[in-house]
């Protein structure tokens, strides 16, 4: 058998995984991100984990990948030069959108700028009504004119949203072939290939969102693709070999579908390690999970339910809204990378600007100056001069402290240990306030919940933000610094198809419902077996989008089109959601369907990770590698905090049921993990750390 391989590009570091299926062995690697291509990172990464396998040429069955390239190109705005076509009089619905304010009560808030200027927006003649009936032609002779103005312009791709596409997309699909005659070297995108919903702005917001990023991702994955065939890259990866890229619903698609439909790739990279977060949480029988992941530019935090991952289809990037299902991940300026800084009014903040790859923090010595949260956790010891990032970057204690002390300690007064633990509370207050965002702002509370942190820096934060939301017990996965990676080895692939269909849910309505919900399952197991998925690994799930008549917007409830009673059970299901969701329901209400759904998953086969062998409660000698001063603040040891000797542990040493008590330090390639004083560490048959932390 050959081997299975993953990356995943960070902003700081790019990480990778090659599995072994026979040995059931598992290699990682970091290496630094490559920001001016980064596949040239991707492959060094790959080549490296292949390398401590032992392998060469011709042993690669599978590729994984995960990224932030679509992310960080609507972020930094340097996608395509976009156009948007839509109805005549429609021109501004990208620059109105909704009623909705960034920020309520702020009379200078400034909203961000939509995609696509107005002086690249075109209204043309032509309407469909709400039930798909043409109510005026479209005019071909407009859309001519304004091809020729794009050509002018330079546009390199164009949107197209008409009203009710949703409905007929026959003005859509006419408008395209169109421009596409007229526009032959330009990426064309209509909304109703991607969308097939009601609500105009998120329709035509999601659909120029995916024409903005289509040329960046055909280069993207274009020059990604050929450097893992080119034989010179020695990673051994045949034309024949499946690519596979994460997507933000937290499943897999093959390139070609990323290709035509790039704006799924968005939240790619961190939805990998929220698949892999839930994974191990349930192999230690953890139901209520919310993961952390700490990377070195953002903390990306997520709540898991029952085992799933919470997904949302109201997610924005930027302020401007995707209308897809994603995973709900609430992503926050505070990684490894993030830069400490004193505001105007004195008060110290973090992030959320980033030293990045280049040139990273102080302590990297690579030219960075200013301080960050791994310059703060060096100078207190969470790391030491001996540690080696990723197996490899030494770190400058001297570089760190001096950040620390020019840019904070200076200016505030303080001594540097004073100023680099207030960069960790400050951080630590900010990735609460996140995690508060995806619980307790949704009635859920956090303390029944399992904290999982991830990431490089993810483990070393665990414990301090666990104890400040009262959650009693942590799960630290195995090499969880290029967790994002594994879960491309664990994740299935997956495809979501939905579309508006408007009437009450009542008795006399099953037989059209039905047969819609048919349609679509049968449309989505169409897609899996153009992927090549076998009968037998194929599932597909179908829902309805139900809300109280009246209402603006509705709720997803699973829709057992296959159960003869199926139809009939949904009321007092959708009854149950709202109830769970608000707090209330009104079982004497009417209820309408706004839409169907329909998720079609390819099962693949989850690799058999290694299996520790038992060592008993008590490490061997050779997992403690040395002992290190290292300062903890909080109450339990006295306000100000104090040094205190740790212990440092070798986690590749450590064995199934070893016990570590904190104060300690562990430390692997990927990530280091912090043990509190008070904190007490299992290690799971799995090579997970099972972490008792007082509340």
């Amino acid at each position: 058998m050959k081997v299975r391989i993953a990356s995943d590009v960070g902003g700081t570091f790019t990480d990778s995984i090659a599995y072994d299926p026979v040995s059931r062995r598992i290699a990682v690697s970091k290496v630094p991100t490559t920001p001016e291509a980064r596949d040239v990172g991707t492959v060094e990464g790959l080549r490296a984990a292949l390398r401590q396998l032992g392998m060469t040429g011709g042993a690669v069955a599978y590729v994984g990948h995960g990224m932030t390239t679509a992310t960080n190109a609507v972020i930094q705005r340097s996608g395509a030069r976009t156009a948007f076509v839509t109805n005549h009089g429609f021109r501004d619905l990208l620059l109105i959108g909704r009623q909705e304010r960034p920020s309520l009560y702020d009379i200078d808030v400034v909203r961000a700028p939509p995609l696509v200027p107005r002086e690249r927006c075109y209204g043309i003649v032509g309407r469909m009504d709400h039930n798909g009936r043409e109510i005026e032609p479209l005019d071909q002779a407009q859309l001519v004119e304004a091809a020729a103005d794009m050509r002018a312009r330079g546009v390199e791709a164009v949107a197209v949203a008409f009203l009710h596409a949703y409905a007929n997309p026959a003005h859509e699909r006419a408008a395209k072939a169109v421009l596409e005659q007229h526009l032959p070297r330009v990426a064309i995108c209509a909304s109703s290939d991607i969308l097939r919903e009601f609500r105009e702005f998120e329709r035509a917001s999601t659909a120029v969102l995916n024409t903005y990023l289509t040329p960046v991702m055909a280069s993207y994955l274009g020059s990604l693709s050929a450097r893992l065939h080119d034989a010179e890259a020695g990673l051994g990866i045949g034309r024949d070999t499946p690519i596979m890229v994460m997507e933000a619903a937290g499943g897999l698609m093959t390139v070609e579908t990323a290709l035509a439909k790039p704006v799924h790739t968005i939240l790619s990279g961190p939805a990998g390690g929220v698949v892999a977060g839930a994974h191990f949480a349930a192999l230690a029988g953890a139901g209520h999970v919310i993961t952390m992941d700490v990377g070195g530019t953002s903390t990306d935090i997520s709540l898991i339910r029952n085992g799933r991952p919470e997904t949302t289809r109201a997610a924005r990037i930027g302020q401007i809204p995707i209308r897809l299902p994603t995973i709900d991940i609430n992503a926050i300026g505070a990684g490894g990378g993030s830069i400490a800084w004193i505001d105007d009014g004195g008060a110290l903040r973090v992030g959320p600007m980033s030293a990045e790859a280049v040139p990273g923090p102080a302590c990297y010595g690579r030219g960075g100056t200013r301080p960050t949260m791994s310059d703060a956790n060096l100078v207190l010891g969470r790391m030491g001069s001996e540690t080696r990032l990723g197996g490899t970057l030494r770190l400058d204690a001297g570089a760190a402290r001096k950040a620390i002390e020019t840019h904070i300690a200076g200016p505030l007064g303080i001594d540097v240990v004073a100023a680099a633990v207030g960069i960790l509370r400050v951080a630590h207050a900010n990735i609460v306030r996140g995690i508060r965002v995806v619980s307790v702002e949704r009635g859920h509370d956090p303390r029944q919940c399992t904290l999982v942190p991830f990431g490089g820096a993810g483990p070393m934060h665990g414990t301090p933000v666990a104890r400040e939301l009262q959650i009693g017990r942590l799960i630290v996965p195995p090499a969880p610094g290029i967790l994002c990676a594994l879960g491309q080895l664990l994740a299935d692939l997956r495809h979501d198809l939905v579309e508006t269909h408007i009437f009450p849910l009542a008795a006399g309505n099953a037989e059209p419902a039905l047969a819609i919900a048919l349609r679509l399952s049968d449309a989505a197991d169409r897609l899996l077996a153009a992927d090549g998925v076998p009968p037998d690994k194929r599932s597909i799930e179908v829902r309805v989008e139900a809300r109280y008549v009246g209402q603006s917007y509705e709720l997803p409830i699973a829709f057992r089109h296959s159960d003869a009673d199926g139809w009939a059970g949904l009321a007092g299901d959708f009854h149950a959601a709202h109830r769970n969701r608000f707090g209330h329901a009104d079982a004497e209400a009417p209820i309408e369907i706004v839409a169907f759904g329909a998720t079609a998953i390819g099962k693949v086969d989850t690799p058999e990770l290694p299996a520790l062998a038992s060592g008993g409660s008590t490490p061997a000698a050779a997992a403690q590698v040395s002992t290190r001063d290292v300062f903890f603040e909080g109450d339990d040891i006295g306000e100000a905090g104090k040094w205190v000797s740790a212990r440092i542990f070798q986690r590749d040493r450590l064995l199934a049921d070893n016990v570590i008590e904190g104060p300690a330090v562990i430390e692997e390639v990927s990530a280091t993990t912090v043990l509190y004083p008070g904190d007490r560490a299992r290690v799971h048959g799995n090579g997970a750390l099972l972490v008792e932390c007082k509340r």
